[in-house]
């Protein structure tokens, strides 16, 4: 039968020292270990959190550029928030740009403004929105819970009265058999 070829290829992972916050001493140093990496509980014999028996490939800029797509630009207009920040930013950049020019500072460095002033104002505004949209979010979540609330209010309402009026009903029903078997007593005489 073979061998696991992952237990016998990689070393063995060392044990970690001294996890739990107690003070060790080195090289006449004291200090404590409380920032020390818990090792990962995840991680098989083999070394690795890999389950299909590799090491993990290593990501680079190529990997990384290999992600972004074309479609990727053709709809960023379509994310929440980057249209009106991009709009700003852009009004902004030109506003500072445009200025600085008209004041007398050479191009590249009003240019620099102009892109300082566009980078600013577009994280500023896109972080606006985004603060906006979670309060409006969060106002909206507690108007649903409140609507909720109020609409099982109404029904336990509702309930109670179709309760009142089944037992009136039934009160007025017994009251009207017991008046009628009471005329019918009435009315029989026994000979």
């Amino acid at each position: 039968m073979a061998a696991d070829t992952r237990e016998e290829a990689s070393p063995k992972r060392p044990e970690p020292e001294n996890l739990n916050g107690n003070i060790s001493a080195r090289k006449d140093e004291t200090y404590e270990t409380f920032n020390k990496r818990l090792p990962n509980a995840n991680v098989i014999p083999g070394g690795t959190t890999n389950t299909a028996g590799g090491r993990p490939k290593d990501v680079g800029l190529v990997e990384a550029a290999k992600t972004v797509h074309l479609e990727d630009f053709r709809n960023i207009h379509k994310i929440p928030c980057v249209r009106d920040s991009l709009l700003t930013g852009i009004l902004s950049g030109f506003g500072l740009g445009g200025v600085r020019a008209v004041l007398g500072a050479s191009l590249p460095k009003a240019s620099n403004w102009a892109v300082g002033a566009f980078c600013i104002s577009s994280f500023v505004m896109y972080e606006y929105c985004h603060y906006q949209r979670r309060t409006e979010k969060a106002g909206m979540k507690r108007a649903v819970e409140i609507l909720d609330s109020k609409k099982v209010e109404r029904e336990e309402k509702m309930q109670a009265a179709r309760e009142a009026r089944r037992k009136a009903k039934e009160e007025a029903d017994k009251l009207v058999e017991e008046e009628e078997r009471k005329k019918k007593l009435k009315g029989w005489k026994f000979w």
